[in-house]
């Protein structure tokens, strides 16, 4: 009996754990924003600015030279920071009214939009605003007071508002005087390797009864830099034999701190990185160490260079002679540096000077850039 009751007590602790799993399923969702009233919002004008100060108000075009004198396409233009890590703030600016609610409005935003023919990832949003979105950036009144008024103005003549072909200055001031309408703003970071091109911006107003204004649009230019640093002060090509080419490996871990010395007896080898928002080509200048040229104007040293490992981006110069490596690096990447010389005739120790710079390679859908990604920024 004790052994029945103790199998019966199984049983059931087996059949409690037994409870069935339900299977998933898909549930559709929906839902209708109510919309009501007569009127709907206006955004007026817009524009953008960074935190360069004083009246220039963009990095890019100080001058203000470069601007449209069209209705509604009228640009800022912004440089990046050339700094690994590196961010920009950028400003948003709106001026906006609903004439139901006396100027008042509920939310304002704008979408903004990667540059068309931006690489990858950069092209690739899965979001359902396009493969282009970037991000999107909530507004808060400023007001209509004189000194809103009087960012508008600077704003205006600095030549960067983009009017709704409706308005004007008179009339935008004249609204914001008499509190109809009111300066909304909004921020946000770009970073150093953001592709380089004009950003399209898309702002969109909603009022107290969920009405949607029509979006005004305008692009701001993030200004084209090819810039790369690198983690090397000084190339030592060590002892060489007249007449033999030495190469000096770099390595594609970028030293820190940096720079380093690099080459012969150096832990460091040369790496190169993209600090800019272009594809960039690295430059290379030396001058001729002192070994001057022979009685018939020939250089008595050459060089050579290459980006990565592949000798078929290797390059052979002269002295003085600014120099493109043919293959490019890919926005934020970096990848090492191989600097070979050799000696035709000379004696002795020699020292001289290396440049290193950068150009723009332009982005293309067939464009095949190299290089690796390096440490993630914080």
């Amino acid at each position: 009996m004790k052994k029945m009751i103790c199998m019966m007590i199984v049983i059931v602790a087996l059949l409690a754990t037994a409870v069935p799993v339900a299977l998933a399923a898909d549930i559709g969702t929906s839902v209708t924003i109510s919309t009501s009233g007569a009127n709907i919002p206006v955004v007026k004008c817009k524009w953008e600015q960074d935190t360069t100060v004083g009246a220039d108000l963009e990095s890019g075009d100080v001058t203000h030279a470069l601007y449209d004198t069209g209705a509604n396409s009228v640009d800022s233009q912004f440089l990046p920071p050339l700094a690994k890590c590196a961010t920009k703030t950028i400003y948003y600016y709106a001026v906006v009214t609903d004439a139901e609610d006396m100027g008042n409005v509920q939310q304002v935003w704008v979408d903004v939009f990667h540059p068309e023919g931006s690489p990858a990832p950069y092209s690739t949003s899965t979001d359902p605003l396009g493969p282009l979105f970037k991000y999107e950036i909530p507004f808060t009144k400023i007001g209509f007071d004189q000194a809103s008024r009087d960012i508008v103005t600077d704003a205006f003549n600095a030549h960067l508002i983009t009017f709704d072909p409706t308005f004007d200055l008179d009339e935008v001031i004249f609204e914001m005087t008499k509190g109809t309408a009111a300066l909304w703003m909004g921020q946000a970071e770009i970073d150093y390797e953001q592709p380089a091109g004009d950003y399209k911006v898309e702002c969109v107003a909603m009022d107290w009864d969920d009405n949607y204004s029509a979006p005004l649009v305008n692009y701001f230019e993030y200004v084209g830099v090819a810039a790369v640093e690198v983690d090397f002060d000084s190339i030592n090509y060590g002892p060489v034999s007249i007449g033999v080419e030495v190469m000096r490996a770099g390595d594609t871990d970028f030293a820190d701190p940096a720079p380093q010395p690099a080459g012969f007896g150096a832990a460091n080898g040369a790496t190169v990185r993209n600090i800019g928002n272009t594809w960039a080509h690295v430059v290379v200048t030396n001058d001729d160490m002192d070994f001057s040229k022979d009685v018939t104007g020939t250089w008595n040293v050459n060089f050579d260079a290459r980006m990565g490992n592949d000798d078929a981006y290797k390059v052979i110069y002269m002295p003085e002679e600014e120099t493109t490596l043919p293959n490019y690096l890919a926005l934020s990447s970096q990848d090492e540096l191989d600097f070979s010389i050799k000696v035709i005739k000379g004696t002795g120790t020699h020292t001289g000077m290396m440049t290193i710079g950068a150009s723009i390679e332009p982005f293309s859908l067939s464009g095949t850039p190299v290089g690796i990604g390096g440490p993630e920024c914080p």
